[in-house]
């Protein structure tokens, strides 16, 4: 490279890139609202929306606890809350797919609820029943270290119908899988957890892991040479993102993205964006990988696909003349 090179931008490798600061100009980017409008947030279901009248509706608790009851709507309403800004990803969700969204939710801590019902000391875990037909568990050790949500509100209304309505299980840090909707019934068991996906092959144990995507540009892209270039996106996974990277070299060499939106909460996506200019014409490959703040960094193909895919996202750039 020559040296006046040095006085604009940064050497990305010897492969004809250079990568911009921060304040580069570049082509539009297309970041989606950081926190997702409820009309945006991804879905996913086995079956349809099931229909659940408010004034009627009924949350049973039963199982190894002193005072198995239920409650009614407007109960569950009366009570303490605390809200949650949450990333969370669909576990069969591909690189660069789009099942996966940030919203606020507000609700009743599922810990204090049980306690205050007498948990048995024989109680392993609870099991969760949505009118829709799907179950899904935590053991009594998530309960307690994740702060696992009983969600009444997203981003400050009721929650949706289409996502859940009246009652929705979170579960910071771990994939859609492990957040079942329309709860109808918690279970305090103690014997195994099951889940609906693990009795289909899917092991929905594992947290998130450490993840990115790209946002824009979406698909193969064809640009000019020397023409500054804008790629931007989202780190996320089971706890916070310390750093993004991308390189144009399969991994040979890396270089840090600019971090351009973050909160101060753990379990919460990050924005990133990266600004280059190829000077040599020809078809580039680009990768992103993140790295949380445990120093577990993001894999170039994960081997094993029911349990969550973290692979690399990739985007193809063709430079012409």
């Amino acid at each position: 490279m020559r040296n006046q090179a040095w006085i604009l931008c940064i050497v990305f490798g010897a492969c004809g890139v250079f990568l911009l600061g921060a304040g580069s100009a570049g082509q539009g980017s297309d970041f989606p609202a950081f926190i997702t409008a409820n009309d945006d947030y991804y879905i996913t279901r086995i079956g349809k929306v099931p229909k659940i009248d408010p004034d009627t509706y009924r949350l049973e608790i039963k199982g190894n606890v002193s005072e198995p009851r239920s409650f009614s709507l407007a109960e569950l309403y009366a009570m303490p809350m605390q809200e949650l800004t949450l990333t969370v990803e669909c576990i069969g969700n591909s690189p660069n797919g789009p099942l996966l969204s940030t919203a606020v939710w507000k609700g009743i801590l599922l810990h204090d609820l049980l306690s205050d019902l007498g948990l048995d000391n024989k109680a392993t875990g609870v099991r969760y029943e949505g009118a829709d037909g799907y179950y899904a568990s935590h053991t009594m050790g998530q309960l307690v270290d994740n702060g696992i949500l009983l969600a009444l509100y997203m981003n400050g209304e009721p929650i949706p119908e289409k996502h859940g309505f009246p009652v929705r299980i979170l579960n910071p840090g771990f994939y859609g899988v492990k957040q079942p909707a329309w709860i109808k019934t918690i279970e305090v068991i103690d014997r195994p957890i099951k889940d609906y996906w693990e009795d289909r092959g899917w092991d929905c144990s594992p947290p998130m892991a450490v993840d990115s995507t790209i946002f824009f540009p979406r698909g193969r892209t064809s640009i000019r040479l020397r023409q500054p270039f804008k790629l931007g996106g989202a780190a996320f996974g089971g706890t916070r993102i310390a750093k993004v990277e991308v390189t144009t070299d399969g991994g040979k060499t890396w270089k840090d993205a600019n971090i351009v939106k973050s909160i101060d909460a753990d379990h919460v996506w990050v924005f990133w964006e990266a600004r280059l200019v190829f000077t040599s014409p020809g078809t580039y490959f680009i990768n992103v990988r993140a790295t949380d703040i445990l120093g577990n960094t993001q894999e170039e193909e994960d081997p094993q696909k029911y349990d969550g895919t973290n692979d690399w996202p990739l985007l193809r750039v063709k430079i012409q003349r």
